[in-house]
């Protein structure tokens, strides 16, 4: 009874562990990524089965060498993987090169996909609440995700890490 209790315990403890996306600095999520950009979903194949892929018009470069569009995965690789795409949504990305098939796929399991959305004039990409942003940068609310950041500070703070280092 004392084993079968203490495997119940073990298992029960173990899921909680595996089900969780670990927190990233966001000057991590920029060093690890090979590719940000700023582009516009033109289409996302629908398999019956198998992995979805989007393609996406690339308006702005911010890392990584300068193309007119990208394929990256739009599937989660695991549960807590956030990775998807929708036809006309425009966000920054930030991607990762798998340097055997030379496909991409979002940084930080899906965090690394930020929805541009526009408050008054002003462009905002939404972030997930596991990227942890510098103190010093202003962020808001943002209904659906935890917050957003405005798109010009976003910008500065990619070229910063890069030249950081970090």
């Amino acid at each position: 009874m004392r084993t079968l209790l203490a495997v119940l315990l073990a298992l029960g403890t173990a899921s909680q562990v595996l089900g969780k996306v670990a927190r990233i600095p966001f000057e991590e999520l920029v060093r690890q990524s090979d590719l940000i950009v700023v582009a516009k979903v033109s289409s996302v194949t629908r398999p019956l089965i198998g992995k979805k892929y989007a393609k996406a018009n690339v308006t702005e470069v911010w890392k990584g060498a300068s193309q007119e569009a990208v394929r990256f995965l739009a599937s989660p690789t695991w549960t807590c993987d956030s990775s998807t795409a929708q036809k006309g949504e425009t966000f920054v990305l930030f991607l990762i090169e798998d340097k055997k098939t030379h496909a991409y796929q979002i940084s930080g399991e899906g965090r690394g996909r930020m929805p541009i959305r526009t408050a008054g004039s002003k462009p905002y990409a939404s972030f997930w609440s596991e990227i942890i942003f510098p103190k010093y940068i202003p962020t808001t609310d943002e209904p659906g995700f935890t917050q957003a950041v405005e798109l010009v500070e976003l910008r500065k703070l990619v070229n910063s890490s890069m030249q950081t280092g970090k």
